[in-house]
């Protein structure tokens, strides 16, 4: 049974205020192999975590589809859905929001064994509740603790060993460290990659730092107020952008390591209203490259290097190499 991941043409489009329609994802193509790490970065507001929930099937697209396997996951209903909710987990942002503040991490990580039924009653579910835990780095001592006895990083990790308690096969992690202090950030990405290699995962590594990213990640997607700006292997995406957009977040301090920003982002401006989207290419009103046609002609998401594309009118005409 394939693990392969695959969008195609995502779309994702909600009623705002006033019979407005927001435009978080708009025709949103990718494909995840089994075992690779997919990064996908942007700012605040790009449509990241929209594709994070459709990706679990906690919304639906207004088009396009969501296969895992071959499988479409956006035809099935709920009773199909349940055996392909175990295949791909979330985990939260927040990790304090998502777990349970009256349930100890014993009885948070034996509920979601009870549920699936994956561990009988007694000592074989606090034998795999002990397996989860150490392999997340909890020691046995804060079985019997609550979340707010927890450490920001532990919680996270709780939140990482409930997702991994079902077996899945991908998990999407949805700016899963950037609420946690850097050195903290570190040892939790050391244990994603080592449970990673360990267990055989595909990840989707969503963030707004492009240095995470590149930390973890073997091919990195770079979304633009619902678009695709730019998809190709992490070296070039982060070392040689070709978009502008990805070219600037590398220029706002967003560098390998993740101590050091610069003073100042290169960005100019914010997001644009997703309600409103510009004409022609959405990142034009804040790129330093800007041309005529990109005001008024939507650029087409081009291969420009072998396994490397990029929508941008600039970048398709700059000579190769």
């Amino acid at each position: 049974m394939s693990s392969e991941l695959t969008v195609e043409d995502a779309v994702k489009h909600y009623k705002g205020p006033g019979g407005t329609l927001v435009h978080a994802l708009d025709g949103v193509s990718f494909t995840v192999a089994p075992g690779e790490t997919l990064g996908i970065v942007g700012e605040s507001g790009c449509g990241k975590s929209t594709l994070a929930r459709l990706l679990v099937r906690l919304e639906n697209p207004t088009s396009g589809r969501v296969l895992l396997g071959g499988t479409d996951l956006t035809a099935l209903g709920p009773r199909a859905m349940r055996p392909y909710r175990r295949r791909v987990q979330l985990v939260f942002q927040d990790p304090y929001a998502s777990l349970h503040p009256r349930r100890t991490v014993d009885q948070t990580l034996s509920e979601v064994l009870g549920v699936h039924g994956l561990a009988a009653r007694g000592a074989a579910r606090a034998a795999r509740v002990t397996e989860l835990m150490e392999m997340v780095g909890l020691p046995p001592r804060l079985r019997d603790r609550l979340p707010v006895q927890l450490s920001g990083g532990q919680r996270q990790r709780v939140g990482i060993a409930r997702a991994l308690a079902v077996e899945p096969e991908i998990l999407v992690l949805d700016e899963a460290v950037s609420a946690l202090d850097v050195s903290v950030q570190a040892e939790v990405m050391n244990l994603l990659v080592a449970l990673r290699e360990r267990l055989n995962l595909s990840y989707l590594f969503i963030s707004h730092d492009l240095a995470m990213v590149r930390h973890i990640s073997d091919r990195v997607l770079v979304l633009y107020l619902g678009r695709v700006a730019e998809l190709g292997p992490w070296r070039e995406v982060s070392d040689e952008p070709l978009h502008p957009y990805a070219r600037s977040l590398r220029d706002a301090g967003l560098v390998p390591d993740p101590g050091l920003r610069s003073p100042s982002p290169a960005l100019r401006g914010e997001v644009p209203n997703a309600a409103a989207p510009p004409d022609g290419c959405r990142f034009h009103p804040r790129c330093p490259l800007v041309e005529e046609r990109c005001r008024t002609t939507e650029p087409e998401l081009l291969e420009l290097r072998p396994s490397h594309r990029a929508a941008c009118h600039v970048a398709a005409d700059a000579p190769a190499g």
